[in-house]
């Protein structure tokens, strides 16, 4: 075979793995929301390619048009269409329950309730009879996705910590593993060994900065604004921080940040001040 056959066939070749590979994706996603239906027109399946930023997660939407038109709703406290907006959020696996959406106590194990395919703790039988005593499903929505109840109850699913090629604070030759996790805030830090994870638990106040890097690091929180002014972010000023990309809102804060040495680095972006500006 000639070498131009040979690099003809091999680029059909390509394509058609690059097309098994957009399917795959597209199957995917299509899975997802399977039997999701759009929170505008309750009568079309919500789709991949059409959606909202909503609550740090996403709304889909048949079409274009409703996506429009419920950014346009999305001022209006407790309208239904943000009632159904945070079923749907739940119907998609994007938020999980914390508490009884009524009263924000314990959910108690025997005392659950089906609302539109969704499974909702409550805390006890009074509640319980309050959501079955509904007159219909909307009813029972408003009761347990009405923002109030919603915030009660519910929040974002948190992001799996991603722990390859993160080291260990303490240690930074070694790695770290999920055997050796301490809590921080929200979150868990990883170690290398329980004796770094028992000095970070005694005080971990020195290493506050390191420890904000790695919940970026591992993907438990993400970048909303730059760290040192709170301004939105340009991808055009985006520099590495210990292993890392960091954006910033100006040639300035980039310049700032990348004249420092990598230990200052950290803690000018990831300090307290820069951490609570920037990432959430």
């Amino acid at each position: 075979m000639s070498f131009k056959r040979s690099l003809v066939t091999f680029i059909e070749r390509l394509s058609m793995t690059c097309g098994l590979v957009a399917a795959l994706a597209a199957t995917s996603v299509s899975q997802d929301l399977a039997g999701i239906k759009c929170v505008m027109n309750g009568d079309k399946p919500a789709s991949a390619d059409s959606s909202v930023d909503y609550l740090d997660a996403k709304v889909y939407f048949c079409c274009d048009d409703c996506a429009a038109a419920f950014k346009a709703d999305m001022d209006k406290t407790d309208s239904p269409v943000l009632i159904k907006a945070n079923h749907q959020l739940l119907l998609t696996g994007q938020y999980v329950q914390k508490a009884c959406p009524l009263t924000g106590k314990p959910v108690a194990a025997d005392k659950s309730v089906d609302v539109g395919g969704v499974q909702v703790g409550l805390c006890c039988g009074g509640c319980v009879a309050k959501v079955t005593g509904a007159s219909d499903l909307a009813a029972k929505a408003s009761l347990c996705f009405v923002k109030a109840s919603f915030e009660k109850g519910f929040e974002l699913k948190k992001a799996e910590p991603n722990l390859e090629n993160v080291k260990c604070m303490l240690m930074p030759a070694k790695p770290v593993s999920k055997d050796f996790a301490a809590q921080y805030g929200d979150h868990q830090v990883f170690f290398c060994c329980k004796g770094c994870k028992a000095k970070f638990e005694k005080d971990a106040t020195p290493f506050a900065a390191k420890a904000n890097h790695q919940l970026f690091q591992t993907g438990q929180v993400k970048q909303i604004a730059c760290p040192f002014s709170g301004s939105a972010t340009k991808d055009e000023h985006a520099t590495e921080v210990n292993g890392v990309t960091v954006k910033f809102c100006c040639a300035n804060c980039k310049a700032k940040t990348e004249a420092a040495d990598a230990g200052q680095q950290v803690d000018l972006v990831f300090g307290e001040k820069g951490f609570a500006k920037g990432f959430k």
